[in-house]
């Protein structure tokens, strides 16, 4: 999400001129993209509302939950790569590779 898409979200739930930081935003969008709360097909929508009725505060408190999920993430992706490494060697071998 861009930085004037979600103003507009904000637009669209009270029709105020209103702008964010680029600080704040740069949290808005790590909590949008990492929170495990949030929506991937109403997400936008969900960070719009959440700023609209608490401001930058819940993105903060937001963001201890949003850096595990992250973390877990990379670890998964890492297993993931793993586990298709051992896969494709059985796969080999299976088919008569070398040891």
């Amino acid at each position: 999400m861009m930085k004037y898409e979600f103003e507009e979200k904000l637009h669209e739930i009270e029709p105020i001129n209103r702008t964010v930081t680029d600080a704040e935003y740069q949290l808005i969008e790590y909590i949008y993209t990492f929170h495990p709360s949030i929506s991937e097909t109403e997400g936008k929508r969900q960070v719009a509302g959440l700023y609209h009725e608490f401001g930058i505060r819940i993105f903060k408190d937001m963001k201890p939950t949003a850096d595990r999920n992250r973390e877990l993430e990379v670890e998964i992706g890492r297993a993931r790569h793993n586990l298709q490494s051992l896969l494709d060697e059985a796969d080999e071998l299976r088919k008569g590779g070398a040891l």
